[in-house]
């Protein structure tokens, strides 16, 4: 049985005079406001008796009785009367109303009294930031006693006239915010998915079967677990959010930030702008390029903390997109902070490029949130907010100058003692980091040097190169096959001219950036600064041992493109191809390698169909990106194959010639290891004369021999060269003659 005991036993309203004290917390504010909530159902229980819809029985919620069928026929026969305050019901309902009243305008006087002394109280700071309007927080405050006092649950089950629904719903909340059907229609309105209370979200429906299948008006009201921390005055960041969120506080302003100084001004002004209406920055740049520093000190500049989301981590929370955004930018607002979404490209690919969008309302942007989206592409930014203002920043890679001075920077901020062989400016020349990658690098080269043993042991060179190195991203492994150089220049078997060029390009690799940026050639020359090399001459001569070299030279890795991966009878998947893998050798710091290279950059082909088309403009695009900064070597065994647009725009076009006796001997000599078993019966004289072959097969028939002798003499002999001759021979599809095997020619037939 429900009894009224509790109504009665309502504590008594304080009433304050019209000086209007502060509230001393939060927390005596809630409890003044629930005093009037509790005058509110007073009124609304002494209104159901006056119509019949409340009686003594003590069955009474558990049951529909004939009394309560009787009092709701006659509702529908004086609905006037029965939705408004009659003057035949008891004088309580009039006075109860006039005490509420009169209690609501003196929480209000001092509630501003807290606001004028800057001691903003949480209920009203919530109202504020969701622009509620004072209907829609009596509505929220409806659904929050039963957080705040247990003992408003009995009190909703009475006025429910059920013992099960211990919440409110939207027919209580209207009942007691509404004294007429008429104001009860339109209060409807405050339950809109679009309006702040369901959107932000401040509270949720109780979404159970039942619920579901019955009234909309019946269904419970439950208030977000974080908005009634925030009332009560607990800062914590939801729990559903806090895997993947922290909060920074940067004192770091603008000016310190090793960025672009135009792009400093848009940020600066992007604080001056957004500040009251609220806006979408779109952060698109590279790793470690300064998007999450910039979004700190944009907040510093604000006067805000900032909220960095994770969102390659947010992805495996199990929440859907849109309630992650929405809980982010709610959380954001509570906090009064800006938000920072890093790593949104893991939404991209998690979505096919298509993320949900978030549905942000008006009230958002009246409370002047600014909400920053950090990639690493650039994709459009329109979508990622409904709604919203969106405008793109790009965060380049530093230049060669900015290059230098962040590793001068991170060197003395990681306290890295200087070895005598540090040469800055070849390591920004060499590796085309970002900030926060070379920070990473001087981290982790101090690191290396504690496995030295040696306490404060200096950095070397070596360090610095070798996790500058680490720090490059190895997704152009999936890409292409990496070559691990095991050659020397004393290896590198050509004539003068062509081991002379090949210096050069590893000058000009080099010291690339001196000639272009601190000379100022940048702003002389039409090209870019891509390195551009054509190495062209018959399979075998030596042109991927070259590019090895020049890698090694270089200190950068070497990709080797497997071209079977890339070209595709598909229209535009080729370019697409094409764009990942010089995307990826940008931010690897690695050479690319096209081997047989005309297969793709051939001349090209006469327009014949949309195949043709689409071709050629693979070979434009391909122009356009080998422009950049990457150092691209295109290996072809027929020059005049290769497309002469392409030519133009190479750097240096060298060729691999095909090996004559001399240095084919020198060929055979060098390829064999010093301790290598080997019988002084070999005649490499004899092998480089009478066998026509390139460096390439020769390396294939000592490699032979060896094994040879290995499995039977234990000494590399002349019988196992020409074995293992003949069978190269039979590879290339050339017979074997006593012309060419000369006094050996009997040693060739005791194998077949």
């Amino acid at each position: 049985m429900l009894a009224t005991a509790s109504l009665m036993g309502e504590r008594s309203p304080l009433l304050v005079p019209p000086s209007a004290r502060p509230f001393a917390s939060g927390l005596e504010h809630l409890l003044a406001e629930l005093d009037r909530l509790r005058l509110l159902l007073h009124r609304e229980v002494l209104r159901l008796r006056a119509t019949g819809l409340l009686t003594d029985d003590r069955f009474r919620g558990l049951y529909i009785s004939d009394e309560q069928v009787d009092a709701l026929l006659r509702q529908g026969h004086a609905r006037q009367s029965a939705s408004r305050i009659s003057d035949d019901w008891p004088p309580e309902l009039s006075e109860l109303s006039r005490r509420a009243e009169t209690l609501r305008e003196q929480i209000a006087a001092r509630d501003a009294s807290n606001g004028f002394d800057g001691s903003s109280l949480p209920l009203s700071r919530l109202a504020e930031i969701f622009s509620l309007s004072d209907i829609q927080r009596d509505a929220l405050l409806i659904c929050l006693a039963v957080e705040i006092d247990l003992g408003f649950e009995t009190l909703f089950s009475y006025a429910h006239n059920d013992v099960n629904r211990k919440l409110a719903t939207p027919d209580l909340i209207l009942r007691l915010l509404g004294n007429s059907q008429e104001q009860r229609a339109e209060l409807r309105g405050i339950f809109s998915p679009a309006g702040p209370l369901l959107s932000a979200p401040l509270v949720r429906f109780i979404e159970s079967a039942p619920e579901r299948e019955g009234s909309f008006l019946s269904r419970p009201i439950k208030v977000e677990r974080r908005i009634v921390d925030f009332v009560l005055g607990h800062s914590e960041v939801d729990e559903r959010l806090r895997p993947f969120v922290a909060t920074q506080n940067s004192n770091r302003p603008l000016s310190d930030l090793q960025i672009p100084e135009s792009l400093r001004l848009q940020l600066k002004n992007a604080s001056l702008a957004f500040s009251r209406v609220g806006g979408l920055l779109h952060f698109h740049g590279p790793k470690g390029s300064g998007k999450c520093a910039s979004a700190a000190a944009l907040a510093a500049e604000m006067g805000r903390p900032l909220l960095v989301a994770d969102l390659a981590r947010a992805r495996d929370s199990g929440l859907p997109v849109p309630a992650v955004l929405s809980l982010l930018a709610r959380e954001a607002l509570l906090q009064g902070a800006n938000l920072h979404l890093s790593h949104f490209d893991a939404l991209l690919s998690q979505d096919s490029g298509n993320p949900q969008p978030l549905a942000a309302p008006a009230s958002f942007s009246s409370a002047g949130l600014i909400i920053s989206v950090g990639t690493e592409s650039a994709p459009p930014a329109a979508g990622f907010l409904h709604g919203w203002r969106n405008f793109s920043l790009e965060f380049p890679l530093p230049n060669f100058a900015a290059r230098v001075q962040l590793w001068d920077q991170a060197i003395l901020a990681n306290n890295c003692r200087q070895n005598g062989d540090l040469d800055i400016p070849v390591l920004a020349g060499k590796f085309l980091l970002t900030g926060g990658e070379i920070q990473s690098a001087c981290r982790q080269a101090k690191d290396q040097t504690l496995l030295r043993g040696i306490t404060g042991s200096a950095v070397s060179m070596a360090d610095l190169e070798a996790a500058a190195r680490a720090q490059s991203n190895h997704g152009l492994r999936r890409l292409a096959q990496k070559v691990n150089p095991a050659c020397q220049w004393n290896d590198l078997v050509l004539p003068p001219g062509q081991i002379q060029q090949l210096r050069e390009i590893c000058a000009t690799a080099k010291h690339r950036n001196l000639v272009y940026s601190t000379w100022g050639f940048d702003r002389r020359v039409a090209l870019g600064k891509g390195l551009n090399i054509l190495f062209h001459g018959q399979s075998g001569t030596g042109k991927t041992t070259g590019a090895s070299i020049v890698a090694q030279e270089l200190g950068l890795d070497l990709y080797k493109i497997d071209l079977s991966t890339v070209v595709s009878k598909y229209i535009g998947e080729t370019e697409k191809q094409l764009s990942q893998i010089f995307r990826e050798a940008k931010s690897s710091n690695a050479i690319l390698f096209f081997d047989e290279a005309d297969a793709i950059f051939g001349k090209r082909s006469e327009i014949k169909d949309a195949h043709d088309r689409y071709a050629n403009t693979e070979v434009a695009y391909l122009l356009q990106k080998m422009e950049d900064e990457a150092i691209v070597i295109l290996a072809t065994n027929f020059r005049k194959n290769m497309d002469d647009a392409f030519t133009r725009r190479l750097h240096f076009i060298i060729e691999f010639p095909f090996p004559d006796a001399q240095y084919r001997e020198r060929i055979w000599r060098s390829l064999i290891p010093h301790d290598a078993p080997l019988s002084d019966d070999v005649n490499f004289g004899f092998l480089a004369r009478q066998f026509d072959i390139a460096g390439g097969n020769i390396r294939n028939v000592v490699v032979a021999a060896a094994f040879l002798a290995a499995e039977n003499g234990r000494v590399i002999g002349m019988q196992h060269f020409i074995c293992a001759m003949s069978r190269e021979l039979q590879k290339l599809g050339r017979l074997r003659s006593p012309a060419e095997f000369g006094p050996y020619y009997e040693l060739t037939r005791l194998k077949e």
